[in-house]
């Protein structure tokens, strides 16, 4: 008889009044914007709707106290999307929020997979 790991994982999700600020798919899109500094290569990049992404944005920015994207629909000059300094650190702290958790679970699969 083989032996099977066990194995914890966690995902991270931040609410703000009861509804969902932050999560793994948003924060994705939101380095992804970061990244490639519009909302169309960014939605590209992770294989989801342009409409879908816009949707996304649109729930974070109403629900941060501050707009963590800063976005400018097409025109003669085209769209934009840019991700502000608030939405730089909100990124940052999440980063390091994840980073602390993975730790965490690692550390809980070691133990329980002695």
């Amino acid at each position: 008889m083989s032996l099977r790991m066990i194995e914890v994982g966690c995902q991270i999700f931040i609410r703000r009044d009861g509804y969902s600020f932050l999560d793994p798919p948003k924060s994705e899109l939101l380095y992804e914007i970061w990244k490639n500094g519009s909302l169309s290569g960014a939605a590209k990049s992770l294989k989801m709707s342009y409409q879908h992404a816009w949707n996304l944005i649109n729930e974070i920015n109403k629900t941060a106290p501050e707009p963590l994207v800063l976005k400018q629909r097409g025109g003669t000059n085209g769209g934009g999307a840019e991700i502000s300094g608030y939405g730089k650190r909100i990124l940052t702290e999440y980063n390091a929020i994840e980073k602390q958790i993975n730790k965490l679970t690692y550390q809980i699969n070691n133990e329980i997979n002695f």
